[in-house]
C-alpha cells in the first residue's frame, strides 16, 4: 500500500491511503446537550503537515478502540473534505473523513514522523484573532494571575471552568481567557498553553 502524505491529497471522490500520527485525540461534543457529534483528531505526516481528522458518530464504536494518541498509524481509503469555515484546529482546509470501510494498521514509531507540530506567531497575529472563528488558538504565556477551578451549570449539567490572565511577549497582556476543560490547561512552572475556542478580550495594560 502506498501511502501519500497530507499535502498531497485532495478533496473529491477519491479514496487515500496515509501515514501519519495522532497527535491529538478528542471527543467533540455540543455543550448545549452533551451530545456527542464525532472523534476528532489532528493528524501529522513526515513532512511536519497537520490535518483535522474526523470520525462521524456512526462509525464511532468500530474505530475508537482502535486509535490512540501519540501512535503512527498507516489508514486506508479515507475521503477527503474541504474544511469548515469555522473552529479550524489547524491551519488547513482540508479534513480527513474515515468511512465504514476505512481500515487502520499500527506501525512501528519512527522519527520521521514528529510527534508535534507549531504555528508559532507573534502576539499582534494573536490579537488580529479577536472575534474571528476560522481557527481555534493555542496561546502560551506566563501566568499571572490563575483562578480557581469552579463549577458552571450548562444545559446538561455542571461543568469545570478556571479563569487565567497571561503575561505574553513584549509584556503585554492577555485577559479573560476561559478554560473550560482542564485537560486543555498545561502548566509547567507558571508556563502555560492551553486551547481556547475564542479570543474575547485583549488589551495592552494589566
Amino acid at each position: 500500500m502506498v501511502s501519500k502524505t497530507l499535502s498531497e491529497i485532495r478533496p473529491g471522490k477519491e479514496l487515500w491511503n496515509i501515514k501519519a500520527r495522532v497527535t491529538r485525540l478528542w471527543n467533540a461534543t455540543l455543550l448545549s446537550s452533551g451530545e456527542q457529534l464525532s472523534l476528532d483528531m489532528i493528524l501529522i505526516d513526515q513532512e511536519g503537515t497537520m490535518m483535522h481528522g474526523v470520525i462521524n458518530k456512526a462509525y464511532m464504536d468500530k474505530f475508537k478502540p482502535l486509535i490512540e494518541e501519540g501512535n503512527v498509524y498507516t489508514i486506508a481509503n479515507v475521503r477527503i473534505t474541504p474544511a469548515v469555515q469555522k473552529y479550524r484546529p489547524v491551519v488547513n482546509d482540508r479534513i480527513v473523513n474515515f468511512l465504514p470501510t476505512t481500515t487502520l494498521k499500527t506501525v512501528k514509531d519512527t522519527e520521521d514522523i514528529p510527534k508535534y507540530s507549531f504555528n508559532f506567531m507573534s502576539t499582534d497575529m494573536l490579537s488580529a484573532r479577536i472575534n474571528v472563528d476560522m481557527y481555534l488558538s493555542d496561546v502560551i504565556g506566563v501566568a499571572a494571575h490563575i483562578g480557581p477551578i469552579e463549577e458552571t451549570r450548562t444545559n446538561f449539567g455542571f461543568t469545570k471552568i478556571r479563569d487565567i490572565v497571561l503575561l505574553m511577549d513584549k509584556w503585554e497582556w492577555l485577559k479573560a481567557i476561559r478554560n473550560y476543560f482542564s485537560d486543555n490547561l498545561i502548566i509547567i512552572d507558571r508556563i502555560i498553553c492551553t486551547s481556547i475556542d475564542n479570543m474575547d478580550d485583549y488589551s495592552s495594560s494589566p
